[in-house]
């Protein structure tokens, strides 16, 4: 099964060159930046980053959380297509939430309206979907704001 660890360089340009192609999307939608530029401005901002690894110790996907408890993920095709590892994304995602809320009294963030992969997989980890911005980021797409209270 998948598993959570700390992440690595060549974690983040191999989740850079292999994102999902909904998840480009939505940081497009969300920074008007590139997705390369994207992550790495939340990359480098995060006060913690993990990898996502698969089986062989493969990167697909990357996960952290801001200092003001800004969540966020982005993922590879594997991750989502794998039964396998969605399912381990649900249960060891939901372990490592309920670990930062520990730390912090709110995770929250923005997910773009057609995410639905990533819409379900949050509910799962127990988030609640506030508002939906009918206009948000810089390109005005719709996007749920979510958050988790500890």
């Amino acid at each position: 099964m998948g598993y959570l660890r700390k992440s690595k360089l060549e974690d983040f340009k191999f989740v850079v060159e292999n994102m999902r192609e909904m998840d480009r999307i939505e940081s497009y939608y969300q920074t008007d930046m590139t997705p390369e530029d994207a992550l790495s401005v939340t990359f480098l901002g995060s006060q913690i980053n993990m990898t996502i690894a698969s089986d062989d110790d493969e990167p697909i996907g990357l996960c952290g959380v801001f200092k003001d408890g800004c969540i966020w993920c982005i993922a590879t095709d594997e991750l989502f297509n794998n039964k396998k590892y969605r399912i381990q994304l649900i249960r060891q995602g939901r372990e490592w939430v309920d670990k930062l809320l520990e730390s912090y009294k709110i995770l929250y963030n923005y997910v773009y309206a057609e995410n639905i992969s990533a819409i379900k997989w949050l509910k799962a980890l127990g988030f609640t979907f506030v508002n939906l911005h009918e206009s948000y980021g810089q390109q005005k797409k719709p996007f749920y704001e979510f958050l988790r209270i500890a």
